[in-house]
């Protein structure tokens, strides 16, 4: 744990130092010295988070989920990587009778624990609900237990041994006279391992097959493997037997999580894989831990071997990585690799050139360095020759006599930060005099660009030349692009204003490397398509096969520059890298500060782990996992608790959800909260990274209802389509009828119109022949032409029935339609007009007897009513018009959707007025109709 302080330590000085000025590349590399003086890495960490206070842990077990749990003196604690929720007696919120488990064992969704005080009890990990299974028990102890065959086996100290029906619920004693050390059992058969031997269970008794104390056992399919103080033992089914003796004790065991192999622990720390059919001995990467005292260990789904000890809890990683320390007798270990004849060499940082395994450089290859010299900042190897960047300038190797000698160009003699080979030109970028172009075949510099020609500092920290001539410098203050064609400068911006100390070239996009902020991606214009690692400090790029490897502190990632999908690689989170790696036959060497890493890139199977809703809070109610949400309204807090269940090191997990298939959304932190939600249902998906940074296969999806108010249930929505479809039919049919209605007027109008129009056009016809025939003197034909012509007329008239007022008073008007109704349709109207109505105005009068006519021709042909009685008087300013009928004649007059040619002309008339209309049925069959004119003047 001492690195890890130490790197946050140095992070946070290199920030403290960016804020106060610039920084100079030299000057970190004198802040950072401290750093060579730091223990060597190993592949074993000890969890500093709140896990590691458990120092009594007496059972560790990975569920089908793949929660680790943790059994003890704490009571029982469930493991997601990040978090740990707690059941036992202090915990109020997930509440058990109890605080010490001695044991417990896995059925299904259930785990079955032995417990110190309240027997044996069973408990639900999805809910977190348990009940009694064994409770009636006196002051002794449950220690061990297992489920075989759907029973369950349990010892109860000090020396009993029971088998437990949960059909029959009954307990049956199998031995009384033994001292339990652990029960497990294979698909076959059920083993006891005690003090006095091996044991396995036959027909309910307990038969030895060893007379050994066994110290620790454990079963793996039809194998059972037991330990003693000197021996592995290894049993099957068939009762075959191998056994193989160790040198160290062994204290605990645990089985490969998805091979038929075992891990051991022994007493002095060293760890060991077997093979169980053969007890053969297996390589692994394991390192030794501390020795203590291992009461139980685990070897999970992600690969970490888990040791619960005296200590605390160990969680050990197998380590894909060889490091190759390498600590010279220097101020700052950083130091440059390079390949040189196929052997990997090394340049110091104050002690010149140096090997790595093979001998290349002697004692005397140093000697003609300078003291500044001595300091190796880059290294280039270009056709077998070996060119040095130093902080005296640029050197290179003779390969016939080893030895070192200063590169001869005007002010040589500068600190120089890297070095580039382009098409025959050697590209020196240097602390203050910005770059150099060096030719090779001229050997002269032909062009130096600094800061006065452009360049937005003269510290140049990387570069990259392209094939159209074009250089990308990274500098002390930013990007730029410089034409060699043209001697054009462009200075790139670039987001954040971090150092960038690396650039590089992939599929036609570079690749620029900051301290602290990540990798930017731009397009060959300069134009920036991505911004990737935010917040990762970058130390150096390497491209090979078309995939970038970038060095970090701390870290080693890979890149894929088609997707920008940024992860680590796995056990190099514990190193802090320079930024100078190399491959070579498939294997990447990259330099850190205590020495060298050797990885071996060969494809590693990505881990996909199990991504869960480990708890979930509804307005402050927690439950256990996730079940469909139902809230009553978008008021209520939803908290989703998430968990990517890799136990390995690494990167910050990232999680990410949507809704309703939407666009994915980034999570802070591994806690989800949602509010606000309209009502409605909505499907929540949920991905998440494993601990290298990679994007697990699996998700977490959860449902959530949010209630609709009470006036928008799901059954008054269905009653209101119902009513709303009822009320359109409706509207729609009685439309429909009242567009008919209309549609009839019209014809009659039309058939009117056209009757008239007849009669005018023979008038006129024979109007036109008489004066013809008078212009002719043809008096005869002419009055016959007007005879026939006043006929037409006489028969237009009578045959006309009296609708209108035709310019006669209404006390004239009425009494002579009472006459006519009566001739012609034996129907009695009996009128009474008071003496005012006839002083009314003409227009009105008309309107008056057309709405009479109209009411008593309506009724006449609508109803079978053979009298009526017409009364029309004036009373307070209005012209009350009353028509009684001896039938219902008048309700066809007050409906909106059947009405005639009568209905349609009265209402007109009505509304013309302003006046109003209303009928009354009575209960003997008569009705009435009631119409008021007012006189006054309306506003």
């Amino acid at each position: 744990m001492k690195i890890k302080i130490y790197r946050r330590l140095f992070s946070f000085m290199l920030l403290k130092w960016r804020n106060v000025a610039p920084l100079n590349l030299a000057g970190v590399f004198l802040l950072i010295g401290f750093l060579s003086f730091l223990p060597a890495n190993t592949s074993f960490a000890r969890d500093s988070f709140e896990l590691n206070k458990f120092t009594n842990i007496n059972k560790i077990l990975q569920d089908q989920q793949g929660f680790i749990w943790l059994g003890g003196q704490q009571g029982l604690t469930r493991f997601d990587g990040e978090k740990s929720i707690n059941f036992s007696y202090d915990n109020p919120k997930h509440l058990l009778p109890f605080n010490w488990v001695h044991d417990f064992a896995q059925d299904n969704d259930f785990l079955l624990m032995a417990t110190e005080t309240h027997g044996l009890w069973r408990m639900n990990t999805k809910t977190g609900q348990a009940q009694a299974i064994v409770s009636e028990v006196d002051d002794n102890s449950f220690y061990e237990v297992a489920i075989f065959r759907e029973n369950y086996y349990y010892f109860q100290t000090p020396s009993s041994f029971y088998r437990y029906q949960p059909k029959t619920k009954k307990v049956n004693l199998i031995a009384d006279d033994i001292a339990v050390n652990k029960i497990v059992h294979t698909k076959e058969k059920l083993y006891i391992a005690s003090n006095s031997g091996l044991y396995q269970l036959q027909d309910s008794k307990l038969v030895r097959l060893i007379s050994q104390p066994i110290t620790t056992a454990l079963a793996l399919n039809n194998t059972l493997i037991a330990i003693t103080a000197s021996r592995i033992y290894a049993i099957n089914d068939l009762g075959e037997q191998v056994s193989l003796t160790v040198k160290e004790s062994i204290s605990q065991v645990a089985k490969h999580y998805n091979q038929a192999s075992f891990f051991t622990v022994g007493t002095q720390g060293v760890i060991n894989k077997y093979s169980a059919s053969d007890l053969k001995k297996l390589p692994h990467r394991f390192e030794k831990i501390e020795a203590s005292r291992v009461l139980s260990m685990l070897h999970d789904s992600s690969g970490v071997l888990w040791l619960a000890s005296n200590q605390g809890i160990d969680r050990l990683y197998e380590s894909s990585i060889k490091d190759h320390p390498k600590v010279f007798d220097i101020k700052t270990n950083a130091n440059e690799i390079a390949l040189l004849n196929n052997e990997i060499i090394i340049g110091s940082y104050g002690l010149g050139l140096q090997n790595f395994i093979s001998k290349i450089f002697d004692e005397n290859s140093n000697n003609k360095f300078t003291s500044k010299g001595l300091k190796i900042t880059n290294l280039a190897v270009i056709e077998y020759e070996l060119f040095i960047a130093t902080f005296d300038g640029l050197w290179q190797l003779n390969r016939d006599s080893q030895q070192v000698s200063r590169v001869t160009f005007p002010d040589n003699n500068k600190l120089i930060l890297k070095l580039k080979y382009k098409d025959n030109l050697l590209y020196i970028a240097t602390n203050d005099n910005g770059l150099y172009a060096y030719d090779l075949a001229k050997q002269k510099v032909i062009w130096n660009i600094k800061s006065e020609d452009g360049l937005s500092s003269s510290e140049v920290i990387d570069l990259l030349p392209l094939a159209n001539g074009k250089v990308w410098l990274t500098t002390a203050k930013g990007l730029d692009i410089y034409d060699s064609n043209t001697g054009v400068i462009t200075n790139v911006e670039i987001p954040g204003g971090k150092k960038l100390v690396a650039i590089a070239l992939a599929e036609n996009k570079v690749f620029a490397a900051s301290l602290g902020d990540g990798i930017f991606a731009l397009n060959l214009q300069g134009q920036l398509l991505a911004h990737i690692g935010q917040g990762i400090s970058f130390s150096g790029l390497l491209i090979e096969k078309n995939e970038i490897w970038a060095s970090a502190r701390p870290g080693l990632y890979r890149l894929n520059p088609k997707n920008y999908q940024l992860s680590m690689l796995e056990n190099t989170g514990e190193y802090s890298f320079i930024g100078s790696s190399l491959i070579h036959n498939d294997i990447l060497y990259s330099s850190h500060y205590g020495g060298i890493l050797e990885l071996d890139l060969a494809k590693q199977p990505v881990f996909n782990p199990n991504i869960l809703i480990s708890k979930t809070t509804v307005s402050g109610e927690s439950y256990l996992l996730n079940k469909t949400i139902k809230v009553a309204s978008s008021n209520d807090l939803i908290t989703l608790d998430l968990a990517s269940l890799d136990y390995r090191p690494g990167l910050a997990k990232k999680y990410q959800y949507r809704i309703n298939n939407h666009r994915w959304q980034a999570i802070s932190g591994s806690q989800l909260t949602l509010t606000g939600l309209a009502s409605g249902d909505y499907n929540i998906e949920i991905m998440a990274t494993n601990s290298l940074g990679q994007w697990s296969d699996n998700k977490a999806y959860t449902e959530i209802h949010v209630a609709y108010p009470w006036y928008w249930t799901v059954e008054l929505r269905i009653l209101y389509v119902i009513l709303i479809s009822f009320i359109v039919l409706l509207a729609s049919w009685l439309l429909f009828l009242r567009a008919k209605s209309i549609k009839r007027i019209h014809h009659l109008l039309k058939d009117d119109m056209r009757n008239y129009g007849r009669v005018m056009k023979t008038i006129q016809r024979n109007l036109q022949l008489t004066s013809t025939s008078l212009a002719s003197n043809d008096l005869e034909q002419g009055k016959q032409l007007i005879e026939k012509t006043i006929s037409i007329l006489k028969e237009s008239i009578i045959s006309q029935e009296p609708d209108n007022l035709a310019g006669k008073t209404l006390a004239i008007a009425v009494p002579f339609l009472a006459e006519y109704i009566h001739s012609k349709y034996e129907i009695n109207l009996h009128v009474n007009l008071d003496d005012k109505v006839d002083s009314l105005t003409y227009e009105l009068k008309a309107d008056v007897y057309k709405v009479i006519f109209e009411a008593i021709m309506s009724a006449t042909f609508k109803s079978e009513a053979g009298n009526f009685s017409l009364t029309l008087k004036e009373v307070k300013q209005k012209l009350w018009l009353t028509v009684n009928s001896d039938n219902d004649s008048f309700s066809q007059l007050t409906s909106k959707v059947h009405f005639d040619l009568a209905s349609y002309t009265i209402r007109q008339i009505i509304n013309k007025h302003h006046a109003s209309l209303n009928t009354f049925s009575n209960d003997d069959g008569s009705s009435q109709l009631v119409i008021s004119f007012p006189l006054m003047t309306l506003n």
